[in-house]
């Protein structure tokens, strides 16, 4: 079996004397090691509480990264991963967080988690009875504390039929991949990450890379242990297009961010069709919530729809709620082909590429086409969570990127490179 460790130092003072930091930098250091052994959890208990005796005081960073007995990854970490609770985690037996800025040892497992202070490690011989328990091993959904000082907003969401088919999906596949992250807390440069990769996937922002040769790696996609590796928000608050999103780790600490921001600004209330608009969405990942200025310069807002808490699946509403609120950054692209009948227009987005997803997400910047119905020919495109060696013949992958970073979702569909796309074969069935 395997164990792993965090090692949590105290908090920096400064940042990193160099001309550009890293987004993803944090004001503390995070290693992850990882031990092979036969040991039990009680004897790791009584070894790391020999090591703290013999360190007596000086708890370092340093000391203990020299002492205790775990190979410790290149690179430091920005966030601590939880990979229990996830049908993933059988080759694991124990987390262990050295945490020196608040002076503790935490112990998870499958069971759950639970600390005892370094100082008792010293004073005494321990068991893991001694342990203070915390969580039990998955975190239950929660419905957020939320004041919306008045009545809800109503808003009437408008999505296609088109565009729901395909970006529902899409946002389906990232919360999946990506539940080990969702289903547990985590600090503000890791939410800053999965906001913007929800807003990039709500925007169409993403490149579909498609691969038609073999695969070289093993393994999989995304692993329980893995952080997001594309770029975050830089802020709590970013523009996209004409809407403010306010990303925060609970709804009613993002509205009163919401509220500070709009003490300093002036708002068009409504569409040219004179149709209420939100001016903010506040996103806690967990939840989702969009918000009006009203004639009163105050915020009139929606109830809080439940999103990713990688436990449940988001509800249809919270979807349609990104989807809706970002349209305006997303591109619009007018062609003639936009007045050819829908046959014909399927047709042509078959020719477009040679991938399934990406004739999808064209058809969707430029208004052609049918739903995607995520078949290529008489199969189902689904998501692929393993490398898999691709027989000759077989159909393009298709891996959606954000930027030079793997965004963990790929497609694959087992089938002849020469049947019938998804659009045209619709025409073929009579639909």
């Amino acid at each position: 079996m395997e164990v792993l460790a965090y090692l949590l130092s105290e908090p920096l003072s400064t940042l990193p004397e160099v001309g550009v930091v890293d987004p993803h930098h944090t004001t503390t250091r995070i290693l992850l090691g990882i031990r092979k052994t036969y040991e039990s959890d009680e004897e790791h208990l009584q070894r790391f509480s020999n090591i703290l005796l013999n360190l007596e005081k000086d708890v370092t960073f340093d000391a203990l990264h020299k002492t205790l007995p775990f190979r410790w990854s290149d690179g430091e970490r920005y966030d601590v991963v939880n990979p229990f609770g996830d049908d993933r985690q059988f080759q694991y037996q124990s987390l262990w967080t050295f945490d020196i800025q608040n002076n503790v040892l935490r112990y998870t497992n499958r069971d759950g988690c639970s600390q005892i202070l370094f100082a008792l490690l010293r004073e005494r011989a321990v068991s893991l009875t001694d342990m203070k328990p915390l969580d039990g091993p998955i975190p239950l959904p929660f419905e957020p504390i939320f004041d919306p000082e008045g009545t809800y907003w109503q808003p009437q969401i408008k999505v296609g039929n088109r565009l729901r088919a395909f970006t529902h999906h899409l946002l389906h596949d990232f919360h999946h991949q990506w539940r080990h992250i969702h289903r547990r807390r985590y600090n503000s440069i890791t939410l800053r990450a999965l906001g913007r990769a929800i807003i990039r996937l709500s925007t169409l922002d993403f490149e579909v890379r498609q691969n038609t040769g073999g695969h070289l790696p093993l393994g999989v996609h995304v692993w329980i242990t893995q952080l997001p590796a594309w770029e975050p928000f830089e802020n709590d608050i970013v523009r996209v297009g004409s809407i403010y999103v306010v990303l925060c780790q609970e709804i009613q600490e993002g509205l009163s961010m919401a509220r500070r921001h709009l003490s300093s600004r002036d708002f068009i209330n409504t569409t040219a069709s004179g149709e209420a608009q939100a001016q903010y969405m506040v996103l806690s990942v967990k939840h989702i919530m969009l918000c009006h200025v009203t004639i009163q310069h105050s915020l009139e807002c929606t109830v809080p729809e439940p999103l990713f808490n990688g436990i449940e699946p988001p509800s249809d509403l919270a979807l349609d709620y990104l989807i809706w609120a970002t349209a305006s950054a997303r591109p619009w692209i007018f062609t003639p082909l936009q007045s050819l009948p829908i046959e014909v227009q399927n047709i042509i987005l078959d020719y477009e590429s040679i991938g399934t997803v990406e004739a999808a997400k064209v058809g969707c910047l430029l208004g052609l086409g049918s739903p995607f119905l995520w078949k290529d020919g008489p199969l189902e495109v689904t998501l692929e969570e393993r490398h898999l060696t691709r027989p000759s013949g077989s159909t393009v992958e298709s891996q959606i990127w954000f930027g030079e970073h793997k965004s963990g979702i790929v497609y694959w569909a087992r089938a002849s490179s020469l049947r019938p796309g998804p659009f045209a074969s619709s025409i073929l069935a009579g639909k």
